[in-house]
């Protein structure tokens, strides 16, 4: 499966909500609604948080809702499930992810995730016009903060970034 494909089904199932309640991880506690506010200029009307199993990883998002819908910010925590052992984790995934084989022959408009310094173990941006995603590898989880808006990618991905930063302050509560 090419990086895009799989990028492109990340997405996909960030805006399915079939969910598993664990109760014990709640990814909206990772960015703050007044930092959300302060990156996207307006106020957050509603975060929503959820997360589900799959493949031995446990994969907790919050969705924070804002006026203007396409400015709304989706933040997704990738994990270890505890209660499962399998014989490769997130940085596993993050490898094949971004550093395995892939065929880059249809590449889309964005082309290939471009690295992105200072966040995290490692950083790829991967978007489009229209909508865009930061990775976020930090220790054995990954994160995924996407945005909308008119931006420029270069904007973008200063936005995404200020927030992957709030969250990696918090993600240790883990």
């Amino acid at each position: 499966m090419r990086v895009k494909d799989w990028l492109f089904l990340l997405s996909a199932l960030l805006a399915t909500v079939s969910t598993v309640a664990s109760g014990n991880f709640d990814a909206c506690k990772l960015i703050e609604s007044s930092e959300i506010e302060a990156v996207q200029g307006e106020t957050v009307l509603d975060a929503k948080s959820s997360e589900r199993k799959s493949g031995g990883f446990v994969i907790a998002q919050c969705y924070y809702t804002l006026p203007s819908h396409t400015k709304s910010v989706s933040l997704e925590v990738t994990r270890p499930d505890p209660e499962q052992s399998v014989p490769s984790g997130p940085r596993d995934r993050w490898k094949m992810l971004f550093h395995g084989d892939s065929d880059q022959e249809e590449e889309n408009e964005s082309g290939k995730p471009q690295p992105v310094s200072g966040v995290g173990d490692e950083a790829f941006w991967s978007g489009n016009p229209m909508v865009g995603a930061l990775y976020v590898l930090k220790d054995d989880s990954y994160l995924r903060v996407s945005i909308g808006g008119a931006e420029d990618a270069s904007i973008k991905i200063q936005k995404t970034k200020a927030l992957a930063q709030k969250a990696l302050k918090r993600l240790p509560y883990l």
